[in-house]
């Protein structure tokens, strides 16, 4: 509060002392004038110095605010070098040579205070805009000076030159006039702080207040301590103000000086037309000359501006050119960086490691080699199946993770290939003895069970590896030949490693051998069906059997389902396998039922594909009444595939199935495609828990946990549930203990011919 006040006081006796001099001025007291005036006008140089030159940023600004605030401070010391001399020294102050020409250094520091301040602006304007604006102003200033200060008499001009300060002076008065014109037609925009308001009203005041004391001093007499002595004070104490409103504003505010934009600012030019009406009357000459002036100037602004304009739009059409550049490259940037990155496990995208990998191989030395890893994770989509896809990505994460933290320092590439297998790239000097080794310690490392949201996630790996050059002979056969030797491994069980060799080479082959007898076989020379019987869980009675398909070739090989069965769904000759089978399986039942009056149930397999068949539905029902087959003792077992949730026609057509009568099973529930999704959606009768679940349930808590859930899920879908691949009583008891309804396995009965399953456990 103290602060303020003595802030109120220190303003109350500085316009105090304005006014006190003022009224000396109109009192003509030359005491008064010649004690007051050095007092106010050093109050005004020391506000100068306060906003100008403490307050300045840069270097630049400083020098300006120096020159700005020297050319006052200069009038303060002549202003007390003239009281010094006419009250203390009794001496005619205009004789003496400070007081004569010392207030000539003002103009001069104003002078070198508007050339650096000007050569600042002028790297922002327009050099043309600058030239038709000075070349107007100077031209009509020109003309006024002529008429007002010369009278329109070259005498006078000769008489001017003999007072080369006089004329300096006054040539620099009307250089501030023509640069404050210029300052002022160069605002386009913005707003103006309220400091820079006063510090160009002040300078025009000075300069013209120097105008008429040059004026007096030549035609007449100069007064001191006159009006004109008050106007001088006047225009000081502006720029006084103007440096105390700089050093107090806090926010300076924006304005735009470009001289670029609209030139209706050149009106001001009328003001010199307007002055010789009114006072020198209709000075025909020179009025037409002014207005041909600023005819041109409007004309040549017009032309310029146009062009600025223009130019303006080009250099924006550059700038946005460029802007759009830099962000199409930025979002390719962006896009490029998210299709090479996983978006679950943040690793290596497909994309991104196949072009690395072209990159590796081309770059590869004959000393070197390269050894591929493809990492599969066991049961993922059983794992999303059951604790829902954010577990399942958190654990795909977290294997991720841990095989980054591993062979980060090792130069490795690491990726994410698909949705559950990671490829790891290892470039040096490799065998298949050492690669097998880091395949073990990559099994030993993520093979464990991971804390995810609450559960306890077991994971389990199958390791391929392939050696490029020994291998492949390119990035396509090397991956192909590390997940041909990963498929290998997952024949074998979990957690387990297989290299590349010749063998696994020979069974691509086989593959295609299968494929071609496929395309040659004869159905009802080569198949044939087996049984096994499916028998209740609490008495262990058969209450109906699956049929399994079997190949024998004409030259008495036997191929296995498990192998001749994927080449079929693959080539699209599972559709009149299928058909077969179901037709063999329908007649075989009637039969039997001619020799006895059992009432079994006849379980068949129905690929996707087949049931994707326009006519399958009709077929079906055909051969049911063909065989006089009543549809509650039929039974298809469908695979868990993603067409069974991605095609509604599917979906469709198993509802029809079932409004037929026929039972539906879901085969080998908790392995492939397994989704809670098919229980809810479809009309399921029957789950059959797959066998890899049925092995070590005894011993796995994990197996175990998950088929008890299987079956309450079931029950609540008021299902019935039949464990496949039962071999062992402990297997058989944990599933009795667990309420699972039905069994089938090795335990009961191996498949068998229909005359032996007629003779062991049929019609007894």
């Amino acid at each position: 509060m103290g602060s303020v006040m003595r802030g109120l006081l220190r303003n109350t006796i500085i316009i105090g002392l304005f006014v006190l001099y003022f009224i000396m001025i109109l009192m003509k007291s030359d005491l008064g004038g010649n004690l007051l005036s050095p007092v106010v006008t050093a109050i005004a140089a020391w506000y100068l110095y306060l906003g100008y030159v403490k307050k300045a940023a840069g270097r630049t600004m400083r020098a300006e605010g120096v020159f700005f605030f020297a050319s006052v401070f200069t009038w303060v010391v002549c202003d007390t070098a003239w009281a010094v001399y006419s009250l203390l020294l009794g001496i005619d102050p205009e004789e003496m040579i400070l007081t004569t020409y010392g207030y000539s250094l003002t103009n001069l520091f104003f002078l070198i205070w508007l050339i650096i301040s000007g050569l600042q602006e002028l790297k922002r304007w327009n050099m043309v805009q600058v030239l038709v604006d000075t070349v107007a102003i100077s031209f009509s200033s020109m003309i006024l000076i002529w008429l007002f200060f010369l009278n329109a008499d070259r005498q006078n001009v000769i008489l001017l030159q003999t007072d080369w300060v006089s004329a300096a002076s006054i040539g620099i008065d009307f250089i501030i006039i023509i640069w404050t014109i210029i300052w002022f037609f160069s605002i386009r925009s913005g707003k103006i702080p309220r400091y820079m308001r006063y510090s160009p009203l002040g300078t025009i005041l000075f300069a013209l207040m120097d105008i008429v004391y040059y004026y007096q001093l030549f035609y007449t007499e100069y007064d001191p301590n006159s009006l004109l002595d008050g106007g001088y004070v006047f225009a000081f104490a502006l720029m006084g103000i103007s440096g105390y409103l700089k050093y107090v504003q806090k926010e300076q505010g924006a304005i735009t000086l470009d001289n670029k934009g609209g030139n209706s600012k050149g009106l001001i030019l009328l003001v010199a037309p307007v002055a010789i009406v009114l006072f020198k009357g209709f000075e025909v000459e020179y009025l037409l000359l002014l207005v041909v002036t600023i005819l041109l100037h409007f004309m040549f602004s017009a032309f310029t501006q146009k062009n600025i304009f223009r130019d303006e739009l080009l250099e924006k059409e550059k700038e946005l050119n460029a802007k759009l550049e830099r962000k199409v490259a930025e979002r390719t940037s962006e896009l490029n960086a998210l299709l090479d990155k996983d978006v679950v496990t943040g690793l290596q995208s497909r994309r991104s490691f196949l072009r690395n990998l072209r990159e590796t191989i081309g770059e590869l030395d004959d000393q070197s080699n390269l050894i591929l890893f493809y990492i599969d994770l066991n049961r993922y989509k059983m794992i999303k199946t059951m604790f829902g896809n954010y577990v399942g990505e958190q654990v795909l994460s977290e294997v991720g993770a841990t095989l980054q933290t591993r062979f980060e320092k090792d130069g490795a590439m690491l990726a994410s290939y698909g949705e559950d297998v990671f490829v790891l790239l290892l470039k040096g000097n490799f065998t298949y003895e050492k690669g097998e080794a880091i395949a073990a310690e990559i099994t030993e490392t993520c093979s464990r069970i991971y804390r995810v949201d609450g559960y306890d996630i077991r994971v389990t790996l199958n390791t391929g590896l392939a050696i490029y050059p020994t291998d492949s002979s390119t990035k396509a056969e090397l991956i192909r030949h590390a997940d041909i030797a990963m498929s290998e491994a997952r024949k074998n069980g979990y957690n387990k490693v297989q290299s590349f060799d010749h063998e696994l080479e020979a069974q691509v082959s086989r593959k295609n051998r299968i494929e071609l007898l496929l395309k040659k076989v004869c159905f009802d020379e080569e198949f044939s069906l087996h049984y096994q019987p499916q028998v209740t869980i609490e008495k262990g009675e058969i209450y109906g059997m699956e049929a399994l398909l079997r190949w024998k070739t004409p030259d008495g090989t036997m191929i296995s389902p498990g192998e001749f069965i994927p080449i079929a769904e693959e080539t699209g000759y599972i559709i009149p396998i299928g058909y077969w089978v179901m037709e063999r399986a329908l007649e075989q039942l009637a039969k039997w039922d001619e020799l006895c009056d059992g009432d079994y149930k006849m379980a068949v397999n129905v690929s996707a594909k087949q049931l994707l068949e326009r006519d399958f539905i009709q077929n079906l029902s055909e051969m049911l009444i063909r065989y006089q087959i009543d549809p509650a003792r039929l039974e298809i077992e469908i695979t868990e595939s993603s067409q069974l949730e991605e095609n509604r026609e599917i979906k469709s057509k198993l509802i029809r199935i079932h409004e037929m009568g026929i039972s539906i099973a879901m085969d080998d529930f908790g392995t492939g495609y397994s989704s809670l999704y098919y229980l809810k959606h479809l009309p399921i009768d029957r789950i059959k828990i797959a066998k890899p679940l049925i092995d070590k349930i005894e011993t796995d808590v994990y197996d175990k946990t998950i088929v008890q859930t299987a079956i309450t899920v079931a029950k609540t879908r008021n299902m019935k549930t039949i464990a496949e691949g039962v071999e062992t009583r402990e297997q058989w008891e944990c599933l009795k203990a667990i309420h699972c309804d039905e069994v089938q396995g090795y335990y009961f009965a191996r498949p068998m011919p229909a005359a032996e399953i007629f003779e062991k456990w049929l019609c007894k």
